[in-house]
């Protein structure tokens, strides 16, 4: 299931959630307008939030705990691209597409989806509340209107054209892939790496890793040994950590990380992941301690580029 979200601002400090329509449920937001760790949580009827031009498209998937959100993309209403009225322009240029693999309301509308006429679903609530009053109207009113309802539903219901619905799905896919080039493009940039906060980085470092065939899981925020991601592949177990300075990480953090280590039994490397580079210190540590040092910026992107601080 697909939903979209309205960001909204708490004008005391600035701080950004995400909320449906009419809710009173919010979800917390990083300024990257991703979910951040904290729980979604109630506001009142007096708390004043603003409004943004800002939506999250969002995919809803049950689970045993309940319900899980992913974030599948983000807009600005008012900036929102110019639509083409070229019929021979790719689907993606012409209407709304997602890139989920859940169908939005305006794909929906346009290979012609229809959930039935609802008149036919006020026939059934209606069957239902003559139910109450069986002992006075009989069996047959609530029974005769429920059917009718259904059938009136049946009997208008459409899934679509087949061949929009495939013309749909084949425009999800482009892009989808155009959306990834744009993110591959971006990470390659190391100016993008740094407008990451802590939560971005580690979710950037932990896409590194999966590219490379790892199985990679995020440590709990409240207790994290000073871990922030385990990585499995071949049978062996890595542990990371991830520094986002601005500046070289020095040799306390090789020391911390090392004294973090026995918290953690059958672990093969150890590593501490840097945005930049490390002291000389930190490096001659690294080797006594037999930590893995990786800079995103001089062994990934290859890149000396360094901001002013």
């Amino acid at each position: 299931m697909l939903k979209v979200l309205k960001v909204y601002r708490y004008p005391s400090t600035g701080k950004l959630v995400a909320a449906m329509d009419h809710g009173n449920h919010v979800f917390p937001l990083n300024r990257d307008l991703t979910f951040s760790e904290k729980d979604p949580h109630r506001v009142g009827r007096k708390t004043r939030l603003e409004s943004t031009p800002y939506r999250l498209e969002v995919e809803i998937q049950k689970t045993g705990k309940g319900e899980a959100y992913k974030i599948v993309r983000a807009w600005n209403e008012e900036h929102l691209p110019h639509r083409s009225t070229d019929p021979t322009a790719p689907l993606e240029l012409r209407i709304n597409i997602s890139p989920s693999e859940y169908f939005c309301q305006e794909e929906r509308e346009y290979f012609g989806e229809y959930a039935g006429h609802p008149f036919g679903m006020v026939l059934c609530v209606v069957g239902v509340f003559l139910l109450f009053l069986i002992g006075v109207l009989g069996w047959w009113p609530p029974l005769a209107s429920f059917l009718l309802g259904v059938l009136m539903i049946w009997a208008t219901k459409s899934k679509g054209d087949v061949g929009k619905i495939e013309e749909v799905r084949a425009a999800k896919v482009r892009l989808r892939r155009a959306v990834e080039e744009r993110r591959l493009e971006a990470m390659r940039d190391v100016r993008a790496w740094v407008a990451l906060d802590g939560v971005g980085f580690e979710k950037a470092v932990a896409k590194i890793y999966k590219d490379q065939g790892y199985k990679v899981e995020y440590t709990p925020r409240s207790y994290d040994k000073g871990i922030d991601l385990i990585l499995r592949r071949d049978n062996k177990v890595t542990i990371v950590q991830c520094k986002r300075y601005t500046d070289k990480v020095g040799v306390s953090a090789v020391r911390e990380l090392n004294g973090v280590r026995s918290s953690w039994p059958n672990v093969d490397e150890v590593v501490l992941a840097s945005l930049f580079d490390f002291t000389k210190e930190a490096k001659k540590a690294a080797a006594e301690y037999n930590v893995t040092l990786f800079s995103i910026a001089k062994e990934y992107l290859k890149s000396d580029y360094r901001p002013d601080i």
